[in-house]
C-alpha cells in the first residue's frame, strides 16, 4: 500500500501534514487516527492521550489530501 500526504483541518492537530496509507487508486484511506503531541511541559493525566480522529474531506492540491477532526477516542 503506498503512501499519501494529508493535512489534517481544524481540532488540536490543525495544519499538520501527515503520512496516511493509499488504496491502489491512490486515494487515501477515508479515517485515520493520531496520537496527540506531548505537551511541554507535561499535562498530569492518569491515563494516556485520547487519539484524535480525522475523516478525508477532499484534495487540497496535486498531492495533498485533506481531512478534517471529527472528535477524540479513549486509548482505553
Amino acid at each position: 500500500m503506498d503512501q499519501v500526504r494529508a493535512r489534517l483541518r481544524g481540532g488540536p492537530e490543525d495544519g499538520r501534514e501527515v503520512s496516511v496509507p493509499a488504496d491502489h487508486t491512490g486515494h487515501p484511506v477515508p479515517r485515520i487516527t493520531v496520537p496527540v503531541r506531548p505537551q511541554t511541559p507535561p499535562r498530569c493525566a492518569a491515563g494516556p492521550p485520547p487519539l484524535l480522529i480525522y475523516e478525508r474531506s477532499g484534495s487540497h492540491t496535486t498531492d495533498t489530501w485533506d481531512f478534517e477532526y471529527v472528535g477524540a477516542e479513549s486509548q482505553n
